[in-house]
């Protein structure tokens, strides 16, 4: 059986074992969540009610010592701004007012007092009509009335009139939250199950096989290494101890038997006993599982990093609003341009765990200090921390892809990087908004924190320590001098302007920067656009794979990358002029879709296109300046799109970046096609 055949005929098997723990998982979850949405939906109504009158007893207790205070009820004067500052902060609440005990409307609330005069005499009809004393229902809303008594006697009636469709929006906003949470379950479970299954099962197996094939072959000098005992490892390493018992039994044949050992040594190969080399078959899904638990923890505050950026401003004189938002966004791309080289040297000279746990280290406590920022100074130097740490982590993963793929399957084993993030990104998006509203900024940023040391603890058990890549070897390019040389080629540099650097200014600057302020000025809490951003981070889980797919089977990947800069403009565009959550929401999809076309392909296509830079500098170092370059869009992305919002406003600025995403898809057309035309060659001049 082909290599190519094994690793699809793995993949097939990992899917349908991991589909029926997920189902059974998913379904035992659906059943507690209709259990505890239907205790939920018969306890919120009652307990609306039960806060209306707690709310109205506390108000009625200023009137009431008020009154025995002496001063008549009807000569108050600040009773209105006490009504509106009672309603305030009760969203279930839409008026209070104050009556006398022969129904004339003394003082209300501002928005009591917005409605029509006959209103209120509508609402005293309607008790007097109602059955239950006490509530009445009018025009879908109920009017609670609760009596303000003063030594003995009634003074005069609080009317608090209760929003019913609140109800509703609660309870819709937790069913969703409930369906996402499920979501969220099914895929963190099929990304876990896929890559213990991937590293516990089938890589052993292949080890195995491997270990088999190579006795078959009369070479016994390798043994793999075993981390865990399950069944997979247990067979793996019987089958270890024979080939350990093999090399102690040839060790030991004295000098007696050297011609028979002469001739043993021309069919079989032996190793040390004490050191044998050690039998590896690196994987591009060796580092999946912690990266996916690490960005996921990284993601958790995407929805609503700029909300709390704001929270934390002061006004000064020097910068707006705007600008201060966006720049810590920038700091985040810069400090990951820095320490990304160092990731291709800890490879090179350690090891890729070692490089892992590098990177997550700082990132761990940057995630856990910013939490508790309480000044902007703070909050920008623990978020250099993070993103040092970060951009360690994402480059090492990324060039271990590099380094253990095929080349027939470039896309989709950069699918597999792609995959893991979008993947954590549609997590983390969702789960952080929900988080956010439910227990606040500072305990998000806390599980954040906990997540990546959930991710360490995965590098440390899982990931394989197979040592250096490589070392310098004598006249090869040192890194700066290699990434100098290929700044220099302007044909790589155009490449980069415009494929990768619009896609990093659309995400950066449109989705995480203008998309959270416009969500929440248009008043979408955190849960809820952490709700509608996941969407873009959905299609691009499941259009990655047939993206992959498509672009290795059938060499579409100059094709893909330019549909998806087109359709992430038109998204850009139809996001300026929608004004309701579905057409917000289609909007962020085709951003999305945009994106996964272009991005996917975009990597795999990278050495084809310059095969001479490949060879001449190295493949780790073409990607590295390619990464550097790319993330220099993603640190002028937030920058750019704030000086256009404090500029022009939303609409325009959003215009004019999907304008520009479009130009800049046509100029990466025109450079393809230039790309491929035949050379042409000069003609000899004739004598």
């Amino acid at each position: 059986m082909s290599s190519t055949n094994d690793g699809s005929l793995s993949r097939s098997r990992i899917w349908k074992v991991s589909l029926l723990p997920t189902l059974l998982i998913v379904a035992t979850l659906v059943a507690a969540s209709i259990q505890a949405s239907r205790l939920f939906e018969q306890s919120l109504r009652p307990d609306l009610r039960a806060k209306a009158e707690t709310l109205a007893q506390t108000v009625a207790l200023q009137f009431h010592r008020a009154a025995d205070l002496g001063i008549p009820v009807n000569r108050l004067g600040a009773a209105d701004a006490y009504l509106d500052d009672a309603a305030l902060g009760h969203e279930e609440i839409r008026y209070i007012g104050f009556a006398s005990p022969d129904g004339h409307l003394l003082y209300a609330s501002r928005d009591l007092k917005a409605k029509p005069a006959s209103f209120f005499d509508k609402v005293l009809k309607a008790h007097a009509l109602e059955e239950a004393r006490g509530l009445a229902r009018l025009d879908g809303d109920l009017d609670l009335v609760h009596p303000v008594v003063s030594r003995g006697r009634v003074i005069g009636q609080l009317h608090l009139g209760i929003d019913t469709t609140y109800a509703e929006q609660r309870l819709q906003e937790i069913h969703t939250d409930v369906l996402i949470t499920l979501f969220v379950t099914a895929l963190v479970t099929v990304e876990v199950l896929m890559a213990l299954m991937g590293l516990l099962v089938i890589r052993p197996l292949r080890l195995l096989r491997r270990l088999l094939e190579l006795g078959g072959a009369g070479d016994f000098t390798r043994q793999a290494r075993v981390r865990l005992h399950d069944e997979a490892t247990r067979a793996l390493a019987s089958a270890g101890r024979l080939v350990r018992g093999l090399n102690r039994r040839h060790a030991a044949l004295d000098e007696r038997a050297a011609p028979e050992l002469a001739t043993l040594r021309e069919r079989f190969r032996f190793g040390d006993p004490k050191a044998p080399a050690a039998l590896e078959e690196p994987g591009t899904s060796d580092l999946r599982l912690p990266l996916f638990v690490f960005l996921f923890g990284s993601e958790l505050s995407r929805s609503f990093w700029p909300l709390f950026v704001k929270r934390l401003y002061q006004p000064g004189p020097y910068f707006s609003e705007s600008f201060m938002v966006a720049l810590p966004m920038s700091l985040w791309v810069t400090a990951m341009v820095v320490c990304t080289p160092l990731a291709g040297r800890l490879l090179n000279t350690k090891s890729s765990r070692v490089a892992m746990l590098v990177g997550m280290v700082p990132a761990g406590l940057g995630l856990f200090m910013t939490g508790l920022a309480s000044s902007l100074t703070e909050l920008f130097f623990w978020r250099v921390v993070t993103a040092g740490g970060y951009g360690i982590v994402t480059t090492t993963a990324l060039l271990h892809v590099a380094r253990t793929s095929k080349q027939s399957h470039g896309a989709r084993s950069m699918g597999v990087f792609v995959g893991a993030s979008t993947a954590a990104s549609v997590c983390g998006t969702a789960i952080g908004g929900i988080l956010a509203d439910r227990i606040g900024y500072a305990a998000t940023f806390g599980v954040a924190s906990a997540l990546v040391g959930l991710a360490m603890a995965l590098v440390l058990l899982l990931a394989p320590d197979l040592g250096p890549v490589r070392a310098r070897e004598e006249g090869e390019p040192r890194a700066m001098a290699a990434y100098l040389g290929i700044l220099k080629r302007g044909r790589v540099l155009l490449f980069i302007l415009l494929a990768a650097m619009p896609a990093r200014l659309v995400l950066t600057g449109f989705l995480f920067y203008l998309t959270p302020l416009r969500l929440h000025a248009m008043g979408f809490t955190e849960a809820a656009i952490g709700r509608l951003m996941m969407g873009y981070f959905i299609v691009t889980v499941f259009a990655t794979p047939v993206v992959s797919l498509l672009a290795d089977r059938h060499g579409w990947h100059r094709g893909m990358m330019l549909v998806g800069g087109g359709l992430s403009g038109l998204g850009v565009l139809l996001f300026a002029s929608a004004g309701g959550s579905w057409p917000l929401l289609a909007a962020v999809l085709l951003v999305g879709l945009g994106q996964a076309l272009a991005a996917t392909p975009l990597l795999a296509s990278i050495p084809p296109l310059f095969a001479e830079e490949c060879a001449g500098f190295g493949l780790d170092s073409l990607l590295s300046v390619f990464r550097m370059i790319e993330r220099v869009g993603s640190l002028v992305g937030p920058l750019l799109a704030a000086a256009l919002l404090g500029a022009s406003g939303f609409v325009r600025s959003t215009h004019v970046i999907g304008v520009g995403m479009l130009a800049l898809t046509a100029g990466l057309a025109a450079y393809l096609f230039l790309r491929s035309l035949p050379p042409t060659t000069p003609t000899p001049k004739t004598p």
